[in-house]
C-alpha cells in the first residue's frame, strides 16, 4: 500500500497510476490550485492516464517599450532578474513556432474525479503521521515543508549540512474568456516597469501571470493595457479570476544537500520525492510521469540501488 503527500497535479497524477493510494491534501477542496500556464511537450501523460490532449502549434513573441523585439542579451537578462532575481538563460531566448499538447480546462477537475473517495482534503501532515506511517509514502509537498517535519520528528535524519533557505516567490495569475477565439500564443514582457512578465492564449483563455502577489500593472482599468495592446485586443475580453499562487517560483538550492535528502527520505522513511516542488527543481510535468515509472521501481529496490538514482 501506498500514501501520497500532496494533491497538486503530482500528487493526482501519482494517485491515477497509484490506484488504491490514499492522497492527503492541506488545502481544502475548492481551493484555487493551479491557474498558470500549462502546455506538455507530448500527448505522453493523457496517454498515460486516458485524457485526450490537443496537439497545436504555438507562437511567441517579446514585447517591450510599445513594440515586439527580438531576443538579445539585454531582454534575457531582464526577463530573468524579473523572473527569479538573478542572471540565468530562460525560454525568452527562444522564439520559434513549437508543437505543443494542451489539456482539457478541466484536466485536473477531471484528475480529481479518477482519485474520488482516495483524497482526503484540509489535511496538513504532522510529523507524528509519518512516524506512525507503515506504507510507503509519495512526498509531492514542498522539500522545505518536508524538510521541517522530519527535523522536528529526528534532528540526526537530515544530512548533517544544515537545512538550506529554500526560497520562492508567489505569482499572480489573472485570467479572461475571449469569446471566439483559438489560438495558440506567448508574449514575454521583459520590461522592469511593471510585474507582468507572461501572457498566453489558449484557445479562448488569456492567462497573464505576475510576479508576486499582486498586479502592479494599472495603465489601464483591465490591468492590461500592455496584454490589450500586444495581442492587438478589443475590450471583449470578459474577467474569469485573480488567483494567487504561493509557490509560483522556486530559486535553486545546493545539489548536494537536495540529493542527499532525497535519498535519505527514501532509505531511512521509506518516502519517495515526485514533482517539482517535492524534488526542489524546476521540472516539467512530463517529467513527473517518467518519475512516477521510476519511484515505483524504487519502491522494490535495495539501498544501494536507491543511492545510485538520487546521485543523478
Amino acid at each position: 500500500m501506498t500514501v501520497i503527500y500532496g494533491g497538486g497535479i503530482a500528487g493526482l497524477l501519482a494517485g491515477c497510476m497509484f490506484q488504491t493510494a490514499k492522497i492527503f491534501e492541506a488545502a481544502p477542496e475548492n481551493s484555487s490550485g493551479h491557474k498558470a500556464l500549462l502546455r506538455f511537450r507530448s500527448s505522453a501523460v493523457g496517454d498515460a492516464i486516458g485524457i485526450d490532449f490537443r496537439k497545436v502549434r504555438v507562437h511567441k513573441g517579446i514585447w517591450i517599450d510599445g513594440k515586439f523585439a527580438e531576443p538579445n542579451i539585454q531582454l534575457s537578462n531582464l526577463y530573468s532578474r524579473k523572473v527569479i532575481g538573478k542572471l540565468a538563460d530562460r525560454s525568452i531566448w527562444n522564439l520559434d513556432p513549437c508543437d505543443r499538447f494542451i489539456a482539457p480546462e478541466d484536466f485536473i477537475g477531471q484528475l480529481i474525479e479518477r482519485c474520488r473517495g482516495r483524497i482526503e482534503w484540509s489535511h496538513p501532515v504532522t510529523a507524528e503521521e509519518i512516524e506512525k506511517e507503515t506504507r510507503k509514502i509519495i512526498s509531492t509537498m514542498p522539500m522545505s515543508v518536508m524538510a521541517k517535519l522530519i527535523a522536528d520528528l529526528d534532528p540526526t535524519s537530515p544530512p548533517a549540512a544544515p537545512i538550506p533557505e529554500f526560497k520562492h516567490e508567489p505569482i499572480t495569475v489573472r485570467r479572461w474568456r475571449i469569446p471566439g477565439a483559438d489560438v495558440f500564443q506567448t508574449i514575454y514582457f521583459p520590461s522592469p516597469d511593471n510585474n507582468l512578465y507572461r501572457a498566453s492564449i489558449t484557445g479562448d483563455m488569456l492567462i497573464a501571470e505576475y510576479v508576486g502577489d499582486k498586479i502592479d500593472d494599472n495603465r489601464s482599468e483591465r490591468y492590461g493595457g500592455d496584454i490589450q495592446k500586444a495581442f492587438g485586443l478589443d475590450m471583449s475580453w470578459q474577467s474569469v479570476e485573480t488567483v494567487n499562487q504561493r509557490y509560483g517560483k522556486i530559486a535553486k538550492i545546493d545539489d548536494a544537500w537536495r540529493k542527499q535528502f532525497i535519498f535519505r527520505l527514501s532509505n531511512h522513511h521509506n518516502i519517495f520525492s515526485l514533482g517539482r516542488f517535492g524534488t526542489w527543481r524546476n521540472i516539467l510535468l512530463d517529467d513527473v510521469l517518467k518519475d512516477i515509472s521510476v519511484i515505483k521501481r524504487l519502491m522494490n529496490t535495495s539501498t544501494y540501488d536507491r543511492s545510485r538514482h538520487s546521485a543523478k
